[in-house]
């Protein structure tokens, strides 16, 4: 099992935190004399070790009549924490290639299959934005309540309403029974006797962007060029004034 330490450091599991989970692995349900007889690691070190691990959930306690015991958790766990490490590097990747574009008038395109992702995206809506700039969303989602619980970051409203951001809004005329009157959003809609606008994805054009999510599907892209902004800008802004 020793050979398997070397993937769980790729999670930032360090050589002792990696050989308690192995040896629960290989062992199955242990008290914290089995894990050092197991480990021969220190039993302060083990105490000291277990609650990260725990609080990670990469090991799950049994209480069975007051004697604490331990189980690993399932290995998808690893493969979880891989996923979220290699997200979070594209994220900061796409960073470095954002201040890149900036060298080119070639557009810089992220494409991403993640539901984390999405959120992302949010929050490049408002952190590309400065203090009272103005940007556009098109949207046809179905279900408003989702979207605000499982995509919308916590703190999305708060970051947009310190910036004093306004914002313009074409959607469907159903969702729009949902939103409430805002000062800083105008909101037209896309009548019934048009289209039904039930498509579920998202558009947004910000800071020389345009991001498009597809909640059907998680799909987010975000594409970076002046020119292609300003051509969506104008498309939004004819669409808006014919409604």
């Amino acid at each position: 099992m020793n050979n398997f330490i070397h993937l769980l450091n790729g999670i930032w599991l360090n050589e002792k935190w990696a050989t308690i989970y192995l040896s629960l692995l290989e062992h199955g349900l242990s008290t914290i004399s089995e894990i050092q007889e197991n480990t021969n690691l220190h039993r302060v070190e083990i105490y000291r070790l277990l609650p990260f691990m725990i609080e990670e959930w990469f090991i799950i306690v049994s209480i069975k009549w007051k004697r604490k015991q331990y189980l690993p958790a399932s290995p998808m766990k690893i493969e979880e924490k891989y996923k979220e490490i290699q997200e979070n590097n594209k994220w900061a990747i796409n960073i470095l290639l954002d201040k890149y574009s900036h060298l080119t008038k070639k557009p810089n395109i992220v494409y991403s299959e993640w539901k984390k992702w999405i959120t992302n995206v949010f929050n490049d809506i408002i952190d590309s934005q400065n203090k009272w700039d103005v940007f556009y969303r098109i949207t046809s989602e179905i279900d408003t309540e989702k979207i605000n619980k499982e995509y919308l970051p916590k703190n999305y409203r708060e970051k947009r309403d310190k910036k004093e951001l306004e914002r313009y809004v074409i959607m469907s005329s159903k969702a729009a029974k949902n939103k409430k009157n805002r000062l800083e959003r105008d909101l037209v809609v896309i009548p019934e006797k048009i289209d039904e606008f039930d498509d579920n994805i998202f558009m947004s054009i910000y800071a020389n962007k345009v991001a498009y999510i597809d909640f059907n599907t998680e799909i987010s892209i975000i594409i970076e060029n002046k020119q292609i902004a300003d051509f969506q800008e104008k498309l939004f802004k004819l669409i808006y004034k014919s409604l």
